[in-house]
């Protein structure tokens, strides 16, 4: 299982809460594939871009620091949401070039953390994505 900081986790429980249909992807999904730490600087997430989700995802974000994302913000494709302070930071993707969400959602695993649970990116499709160049 992945270390999560307390406000990745807070973060999590906040998404698993309010029912937000959420991936882990990157370095925190390599960790939770592998069962091995790995150094990284912030956790990835990847939401299902409706206009149902996207008022979920603002009102756990509301929740968590008190922030204001317009559900505008949340639908608009191609969209990076930075979520940080000196000690975290929170990237929410809202479509990923190469792979769509409902197909990723679909071969999704569950990894369950005290009591709620976390959706992360299958490793077929973390690899995929690992394989594409950042922007």
């Amino acid at each position: 299982m992945a270390s999560y900081t307390d406000e990745y986790l807070k973060f999590l429980r906040l998404v698993d809460k309010h029912k937000v249909d959420c991936l882990v992807i990157g370095a925190y999904a390599v960790m939770i594939h592998t069962k091995t730490p790995r150094a990284t600087k912030d956790m990835d997430t990847w939401i299902r871009q409706t206009g149902e989700n996207a008022v979920r995802l603002s009102e756990a974000l509301k929740e968590f620091g008190d922030l204001e994302v317009s559900e505008e913000a949340i639908l608009k494709t191609g969209q990076r949401i930075e979520v940080k302070s000196e000690a975290f930071k929170i990237e929410i993707w809202t479509s990923q070039e190469i792979l769509g969400f409902e197909e990723a959602w679909g071969r999704r695993l569950t990894d369950t953390v005290e009591d709620f649970s976390i959706n992360v990116i299958s490793k077929e499709d973390l690899i995929k994505l690992k394989a594409m160049p950042v922007p």
